[in-house]
C-alpha cells in the first residue's frame, strides 16, 4: 500500500514538473510586456515551421544602419486554422523576401532586435494578424 502511494505521489510530481516546464517555454519572460515596438522593413527570411513561425526583416535606422529584426508568432498550424471567413489564411508563402512589412510586438527584454509579435501588416497595408489597419 505504501509503495502504491509513493508511486502516485511520484507520478503527480513528474506531471507537475513537466507541466510547469511546458508553461515556462510558452511564457513571455524573454519579452518586455510593458512596451510595444513597431518596426518596418523588408523581409529577409520567413520560416513557417514548428514550433513557432519566425519572420526576419531588415530595418534601416535613422542613422542609416540596417539591423535585422526577428519576430516570433505561434505555430503554423494555429495560424493556418485561425482565419475567419473573409480574412487572411496563413501559409508558407504569405510573406516573401523583399516584401515591405510592419511588425508590432513586445521587444526582447535583453535589448536584442526581437519581438513577440501582436500585429503583422503586409506590403498592401493589410493586417494579416492583429486586427485592422
Amino acid at each position: 500500500m505504501k509503495a502504491k502511494r509513493l508511486s502516485v505521489i511520484a507520478a503527480a510530481l513528474v506531471t507537475g514538473l513537466v507541466g510547469s516546464l511546458a508553461f515556462a517555454h510558452h511564457g513571455g519572460a524573454a519579452y518586455d510586456s510593458e512596451r510595444t515596438v513597431t518596426v518596418t522593413g523588408k523581409v529577409t527570411d520567413f520560416k513557417f515551421v514548428n514550433p513557432h513561425v519566425l519572420i526576419y526583416i531588415a530595418v534601416t535606422g535613422q542613422d542609416g544602419d540596417v539591423v535585422e529584426w526577428s519576430g516570433e508568432l505561434t505555430s503554423p498550424n494555429r495560424l493556418a486554422r485561425m482565419a475567419q471567413p473573409g480574412s487572411v489564411r496563413w501559409h508558407k508563402e504569405i510573406l516573401r523576401p523583399g516584401d515591405e512589412i510592419e511588425l508590432t510586438g513586445n521587444p526582447a527584454a535583453s535589448g536584442a532586435p526581437s519581438l513577440r509579435l501582436h500585429k503583422v501588416v503586409d506590403s498592401t497595408g493589410t493586417a494579416i494578424i492583429g486586427g485592422d489597419r
